[in-house]
């Protein structure tokens, strides 16, 4: 599959944040990362996973 870029202004951004968060998506997010990342099949290193992995039990915990 193909992946295009697409340039987002600071307002979509910000928009797709705020949507993400007030959904509760943000944290599917990181956890569909933190999946791809544990089964191999996106690369990262060791500092992208550890901020990851903070960050979803932050939202997590936030969530609780």
């Amino acid at each position: 599959m193909r992946q295009s870029k697409v340039y987002l202004t600071e307002e979509d951004q910000s928009l797709l944040l705020h949507v993400l968060f007030q959904q509760k998506y943000a944290s599917e997010v990181l956890a569909c990362e933190l999946a791809d990342i544990e089964s191999g099949l996106k690369a990262a290193d060791a500092a992208h996973y550890t901020r990851v992995t903070d960050l979803f039990h932050r939202l997590r915990d936030a969530d609780q």
